[in-house]
């Protein structure tokens, strides 16, 4: 009996609603239709804010940014910009965030100075950085890094890409990079080339090991070391190598516009699109799935003037790329 009296009393309320003028009823069921919604679908972007945190914002830094707020906007989070000022930090604006972008090694070493407790990615950090500010951090557990360095096989599938296989690979190695000494030989080994590696802790030992390298090696791996290469080393290493007839294989486009054959390298676009997924997967997770990410996403540098004056004939970066991609398959 007691069933029957509330169906009664849903049916009663049901036609007083229907009885309501037409604009009355539309309001009383997208009312309705708003408070029975799961709360995570209008909360969804509200809940996760994202401050993107620079210090100097020009050329590639400058679009990154621009590139990120597209991209961060468009899966629905809130975004916003702040200027590292000098002085002070501005700890109000920033406790407000669920997660900072840090761009470059100055920001994050800043924010992870500042022991501040939210969660940090960093982008536009070199590997090297990453390794001192960990060791200087190691209480900062929700920090990660997308990295600028690209993966050592990649170097070498690049190599195979643009001169051939079972090249004799020339590398020097300072004091930021002589860890990857066992990395790079495995990598080697994978991908069928051989290695030299020559070791210097100053640059008074540049021309010593670049000379030792000229005799036996086909072409030199350069690694972003800032022992190693250098404004000051730079124009001189290039200039060695171009009388030698040693191809260099560079690390960034600027080198290649300086005079190394290729170099591989991430777009802002394409850095962006990375970010954006480990964003989502950090909000999905609570987490960071890894404490440093290698870029998947990849551009290719060539300098055909050099390369022709080598001797070296360039196919088209397009080519080179899908002969690496499979070799990354493979």
């Amino acid at each position: 009996m007691k069933l029957n009296s509330n169906i009664s009393k849903v049916k009663q309320g049901a036609l007083n609603v229907l009885q309501l003028p037409v604009p009355v009823v539309i309001l009383f069921i997208a009312t309705l239709t708003f408070l029975l919604l799961p709360q995570n679908l209008h909360a969804a972007s509200t809940d996760k804010k994202i401050l993107i945190v620079y210090q100097k914002a020009h050329g590639f830094s400058q679009q990154l940014i621009d590139r990120l707020q597209k991209d961060i906007s468009k899966i629905g989070y809130q975004t916003e910009q702040m200027l590292l000022e000098p002085e002070r930090l501005n700890l109000l604006k920033i406790h407000k965030q669920q997660l900072l972008i840090a761009i470059g090694s100055q920001t994050t070493k800043k924010l992870l100075e500042a022991n501040i407790k939210t969660p940090i990615l960093s982008a536009l950090i070199p590997r090297h950085i990453t390794k001192s500010l960990s060791s200087a951090h190691p209480e900062k557990k929700n920090w990660s890094s997308l990295l600028i360095d690209q993966p050592t096989d990649r170097q070498f599938h690049l190599i195979t890409a643009v001169l051939g296989p079972h090249k004799n690979v020339g590398i020097l190695l300072g004091p930021y990079t002589k860890d990857l000494d066992k990395a790079l030989k495995k990598a080697s080994i994978k991908t069928g080339h051989n290695v030299k590696i020559e070791e210097i802790e100053s640059s008074d030992q540049l021309s010593t090991s670049l000379k030792a390298l000229n005799n036996s090696t086909d072409v030199l791996l350069t690694l972003p070391d800032p022992t190693v290469y250098n404004k000051g080393t730079i124009r001189g290493i290039l200039l060695l190598a171009y009388r030698n007839k040693l191809p260099i294989i560079g690390f960034s486009q600027a080198y290649v516009k300086a005079g190394a054959i290729a170099a591989i390298y991430s777009k802002p676009e394409q850095i962006s699109e990375q970010l954006t997924i480990i964003i989502k997967s950090f909000f999905i997770n609570k987490s960071f799935q890894q404490k440093k990410y290698y870029p998947d996403k990849y551009s290719v540098a060539l300098n055909k003037n050099i390369a022709r004056s080598l001797g070296i004939k360039l196919t088209s970066d397009k080519a080179i790329i899908t002969k690496m991609k499979k070799a990354e398959k493979q």
